[in-house]
């Protein structure tokens, strides 16, 4: 390879990797939810550091070191406004405002979440957005004025209108959603609009529970839809069992869930992200279907946010929070890591224009698979080592592909994948030993 095609390697290497610069595309990258802000219900208001906290300065700083650029924060309705129509609390409206210029130092984004379920608690008792107590009008004007506080802030990446709601069916939620769209507008112009689904936002069932959906208007183009996917049995995320031989999941099924949103998302040419996914701690199984996901989703132009972390979490079995104590990560980090940012961004790629192509495990030991399904878009593996010399080359097939690489010494790969039309695609890939 000649010199100034080493250069021109290295620079793309370090284009591809830098986790600090975002995506040539609009991707969004992968982030995390920092939660601790919404806890205590439903004792609402509630109490500050007794009923619920807010993240530290010691986990903006943690997330930050690890290179994510994003994070999600959880709040609740009804600790911003105590009551419904009046004006923001001006405590708690400061609580938010320090963690978000906290997180500005660090050059960490967010997104405000309000993390509500569709529901508004007046003493301990639930109403449902759309109610007569409940109006649609109260719920725009609440992010109408959340919207105005905070449009001075640089480092908002989106609002959240509401996190899984549940119940509210597909006439009162989308007129809901393009009611709160249409207030934020009134006074915020460059903030995106991110609009959760019903059903929990459940990825499987996107298509049947959230159509109308794509019938949401922002003059400004700024509506990103979230959808919400864990590989319990019901999907919501309980784990009312973490053993991963009861739950019956494979990493092909967890492709199989996810799939229908992105295919909506494609179809609709709409932008998206998976609001909350995450998997428990018991089992290195787990870790080997949180890569499968991740590479898959990311390899689909679509990033997200891992739930979740915070400092009241302690033992919770799907937090990547660090020990308290020896400050190690979580199981889990070593992958959520690997992709702060879509694969395909480095490619230049339209969403609905990249092939999904599985690359797993990743890390490997001796073998990898590399499985593109039944359309076989790529006919040639180049695998690169990060000088940019070339150490292996082969054609593939459609569908699987078992690489044997047991000779070649650990550390971090670049397969390029080429089709015969010219389009190319890129995966990091790490060697163990």
């Amino acid at each position: 390879m000649c010199y100034r095609n080493k250069i021109f390697f290295l620079f793309f290497f370090l284009f591809l990797f830098s986790n600090k610069i975002f995506a040539v595309t609009d991707t969004i990258p992968f982030g995390i939810n920092l939660a601790g802000a919404e806890f205590g219900v439903p004792n609402l208001p509630g109490v500050y550091g007794l009923d619920y906290t807010y993240p530290t300065i010691k986990d903006i700083q943690y997330f930050s070191k690890k290179g994510f650029s994003l994070v999600r924060l959880p709040v609740r309705w009804e600790r911003l406004q105590h009551t419904l129509g009046a004006g923001l609390d001006t405590t708690e409206l400061d609580r938010l405002n320090t963690f978000i210029d906290s997180c500005a130092v660090y050059k960490l984004n967010v997104i405000i979440d309000l993390h509500n379920y569709g529901l508004y608690y007046i003493n301990g008792k639930p109403f449902e957005l759309g109610s007569v107590t409940v109006t649609r009008d109260m719920f725009a004007d609440v992010w109408q004025k959340i919207a105005l506080a905070l449009k001075t802030k640089t480092n908002i990446y989106g609002f959240d209108l509401m996190n899984q709601p549940q119940g509210l069916g597909n006439y009162t939620w989308p007129i809901a959603a393009q009611q709160a769209i249409d207030a934020i507008r009134q006074v915020n112009k460059k903030v995106n609009i991110i609009v959760e689904g019903e059903n929990s936002g459940l990825t499987e069932c996107w298509p049947t529970c959230n159509d109308p959906m794509k019938n949401l208007y922002d003059t400004y183009n700024k509506i990103i839809y979230s959808a919400h996917i864990f590989f319990d049995t019901d999907g919501t995320g309980v784990y009312t069992s973490t053993n991963y031989d009861t739950l019956g999941i494979s990493t092909a099924e967890a492709i199989k869930r996810v799939k229908p949103f992105i295919d909506w998302l494609e179809q609709n040419n709409k932008q998206g992200m998976i609001g909350s996914f995450g998997v428990p701690n018991n089992d290195k199984r787990w870790n080997i279907l949180l890569d499968t996901f991740m590479n898959y989703i990311s390899s689909r132009c679509l990033g997200g946010c891992y739930w979740a972390a915070g400092p009241w979490w302690h033992n919770y079995f799907l937090s990547v929070e660090p020990d308290s104590i020896s400050g190690a990560d979580k199981p889990q980090m070593q992958v959520v890591e690997k992709y702060l940012y879509p694969t395909c961004s480095a490619l230049n790629a339209k969403p609905q224009n990249i092939q999904a192509v599985n690359f797993y495990p990743n890390p490997f030991s001796s073998s990898l698979i590399i499985d593109q399904g039944i359309c076989g878009t790529y006919q040639t593996l180049s695998l690169y080592d990060i000088s940019g010399k070339i150490i292996f080359a082969t054609p593939i097939q459609i569908n699987t592909n078992i690489i044997h690489l047991p000779n070649i010494p650990s550390g971090v790969y670049i397969a390029l994948l080429k089709a015969k039309d010219g389009k190319k695609l890129v995966q990091k890939l790490i060697k163990l030993h």
